[in-house]
């Protein structure tokens, strides 16, 4: 766990602040969590100026990857963090979030995600 220096019931997880940003600011848009989103992700390097930030040919390939199907999905499940990369190698790994549930007398796994295409 890591602690917040800023906040003392934070966890020092920018998913977490951009939820809470989200609800402060009543951001509820489409557009607005994808605007929070990239306030917690691709802005403040460029902010910064960090050269080699993002995905592209010659960069760091540093990078997260979120158990969720887009960015909006990431700040409302609070994603889990499938694979942590760090220069193009994994340091860190969690295993995907999954439930059983007993449907009719039938176990049945979900993992609760909105799958675009599909019934709500």
């Amino acid at each position: 766990c890591v602690m917040d220096p800023w906040y003392p019931l934070g966890s020092a997880d920018l998913l977490e602040v951009a939820h809470m940003g989200l609800h402060v600011a009543q951001m509820t848009s489409r557009e607005g969590m994808r605007q929070c989103f990239e306030a917690v992700t691709t802005n403040p390097a460029r902010v910064l100026g960090l050269e080699g930030y993002g995905l592209a040919p010659g960069n760091a390939a540093d990078f997260v990857v979120l158990q969720a199907a887009d960015p909006i999905e990431a700040i409302r499940l609070r994603a889990n963090r499938l694979w942590v990369v760090r220069r193009g190698k994994v340091v860190a790994q969690t295993p995907r979030l999954e439930s059983e549930v007993q449907w009719l007398g039938q176990p049945h796994t979900e993992n609760f995600l909105f799958t675009p295409g599909t019934r709500t």
